[in-house]
């Protein structure tokens, strides 16, 4: 499993202190700009050749979009061995506290909570039955994080398969660490409201390459995007694998990630959504050729952080 956002916190710093565009905008006026405006170009697929450096290689694969779903659920009891990480450092998160539902029922978890050990690790009981899932990570230093939409094998009964020095293999999940959830707003300008929530994540296509030229949001409702008011998209520029503001990069770039931040608790749930142009008949239509082309149901919670997996709608 990919990571949805790769970055180190010296980072982070460095490139907030160098004032991220190098001077040549300024934040975005209050209630002016959210991050979600029509994009220029149509949907196109990227491979990363080297280190932050981004090769566009054709149009974005949608053949699945709005297809039957291929999931299977788990015919077996699944043991997933994994291991915490800090999604800054990348740092093991010795203590950290698990636990894993289907879809996005945190409330009902199927893992009671699991403390990592001091290597960071635990094993985590997949049952029959599941399709999706996600984990809940807690700790000391770190915001509640959510990584949803993930997937097993469902006819394996440990995984990840393969052969590892130490073994077993081992999942890597990540939790997010307090000072990258402020550090991250500041790169744009602001600072983080206390009490509300963030979401982030890279969209792929139905190879698994990512998707650049989308629009993100979080929805109040389903297929719709009526944004949750308060909620500020922004895209990342691929060449350093940083968020910068509106002006600079208006939709998604060659690595397909984006952040939401400022989301308020007020609404129990959110659709995080995608949409674009798939071709240039649909650009040429304007607003009217937009077209959604990710969504997922998340919990909208106060001072926590939502991760998950983005791929074309399904049925």
């Amino acid at each position: 499993m990919r990571l949805p956002i790769l970055f180190t916190l010296p980072s982070l710093l460095l490139f907030a202190s160098c004032g991220g565009d190098d001077g040549s905008t300024t934040p975005d006026a209050a209630g002016m700009d959210i991050g979600f405006n029509l994009p220029t170009v149509t949907l196109k697929a990227n491979h990363e050749v080297a280190d932050d450096q981004w090769e566009e290689i054709g149009d974005a694969d949608l053949s699945c979009l709005n297809t039957a779903s291929a999931d299977m659920a788990t015919s077996v009891s699944v043991t997933m061995n994994a291991v915490v990480k800090d999604f800054q450092s990348g740092n093991a998160v010795p203590g950290a506290k698990v636990t894993a539902f289907k879809d996005v029922d945190y409330m009902n978890p199927f893992q009671a909570e699991v403390t990592a050990d001091t290597n960071a690790e635990l094993m985590v009981t997949i049952p029959t039955g599941v399709k999706r899932f996600g984990y809940r990570m807690t700790g000391s230093t770190s915001l509640p994080t959510f990584l949803l939409n993930q997937t097993v094998k469902p006819d394996v009964a440990v995984q990840p398969e393969g052969t590892c020095t130490p073994a077993p293999c081992r999942e890597k999940i990540q939790s997010v660490s307090n000072a990258t959830a402020a550090t991250l707003p500041a790169l744009i300008g602001q600072t983080r409201t206390v009490g509300t929530g963030v979401v982030a994540g890279a969209l792929r296509d139905c190879q698994r390459r990512e998707i650049s030229g989308f629009i993100a949001t979080i929805s109040s409702v389903s297929a719709m995007h009526e944004t949750i008011m308060g909620a500020d998209s922004y895209y990342f520029d691929s060449a350093v694998g940083l968020p910068v503001h509106h002006n600079r990069q208006a939709f998604a770039s060659g690595d397909g990630l984006f952040m939401i931040i400022e989301v308020p608790s007020t609404n129990p749930t959110g659709y995080v959504q995608m949409w674009g142009f798939p071709t240039e008949d649909d650009k040429a239509m304007g607003q009217a050729g937009l077209k959604l082309i990710a969504e997922l149901k998340v919990p909208v919670l106060a001072d926590t952080v939502i991760t998950g997996s983005y791929e074309p709608l399904r049925q």
